[in-house]
């Protein structure tokens, strides 16, 4: 029997939490924002760190309940002790104790949550944009670079004034900011058109809500042939489409058509939460 398949259940028996890999300053302020008192329902996090030792030792009630795996992130067996099969989301950070070699750490962690759990929602921080291309055959989500958003921010802020202050505010989570939340298709959504759901969610009054976008699954494709991963499965890409278009008849389109596991986007002081607005509701 191989070595990463002796131990199949998790050091705490948890589910739905997230993974910090790595970790850093970053890591403390993701954890703050995490579990920051507006958060209602938080999630577990587990942190996996060759360098436990930098973990701050805080009676914040941010850090109440944070578990910590010492070890190297890319590890299968340290990875399935930290429940990986289970977990909601899997953050892989920039290994700052090597700068030069941490975009080649994360693709190395990246593959060996594949091999676990193609289907956990992974998210990963690239320090070259240039790096990019290597994740073009892993599951991995979304993959964050800083300096690409750097240049951007800063040149749409030159080209309009403050707007990185309305970045700031939907990126702070707390209850004086409104955050972008990203909800699945309630049941009665399913078969309807984002047309639909936009004017349904517009006539809310009881909460200030904020339809923007949604995200759909679809084939991952390169030059019209199917991408698949090193074990030879497809892989399946999130495409998000911010603000359809209305003049479009296509997928993406206000004239897209929700399927089971699509979802949307929504901005709010607090979790929407809009199935229970629906509940006694029909959709006409």
């Amino acid at each position: 029997m191989e070595k990463s398949k002796l131990n199949t259940s998790g050091d705490f028996g948890i589910n739905g939490h997230v993974i910090i890999c790595n970790w850093s300053n970053k890591a403390d302020i993701i954890v703050r924002q995490l579990h920051d008192i507006s958060v209602k329902n938080k999630n577990p996090i587990i942190v996996i760190t060759e360098k436990p030792e930098k973990i701050p030792k805080t009676a914040d009630p941010a850090y109440r309940g944070l578990l910590i795996i010492g070890g190297d992130p890319a590890d299968k067996e340290i990875l399935e002790r930290a429940d990986v099969k289970n977990a909601r989301t899997v953050i892989v950070l920039a290994d700052e104790e090597s700068l030069e070699k941490a975009d080649s750490k994360a693709i190395l962690i990246v593959l060996a949550i594949d091999a676990i759990n193609p289907n956990v929602h992974v998210i990963v921080e690239l320090l070259s944009s240039k790096s990019e291309m290597y994740f073009q055959y892993t599951h991995a989500n979304e993959i964050i670079c800083l300096e690409q958003l750097a240049e951007k921010l800063l040149a749409q802020s030159a080209l309009t004034p403050g707007l990185s202050q309305v970045y700031m505010d939907l990126l702070t989570q707390s209850a004086d900011t409104n955050e972008i939340y990203q909800e699945e298709i309630p049941e009665f959504f399913i078969g309807k058109t984002y047309r639909e759901i936009e004017a349904a969610i517009i006539a809310i009054d009881e909460k200030d809500i904020i339809l923007i976008g949604f995200a759909s699954a679809h084939e991952k494709r390169k030059n019209n042939q199917k991408i698949l991963n090193h074990t030879g499965r497809t892989i399946q890409e999130i495409k998000v489409t911010i603000n359809p278009r209305s003049s479009s008849n296509g997928n993406f389109s206000k004239n897209h058509q929700f399927k089971q596991g699509d979802s949307i986007f929504l901005i709010s002081y607090e979790k929407p939460e809009i199935a229970q607005y629906f509940k006694k509701k029909e959709l006409k």
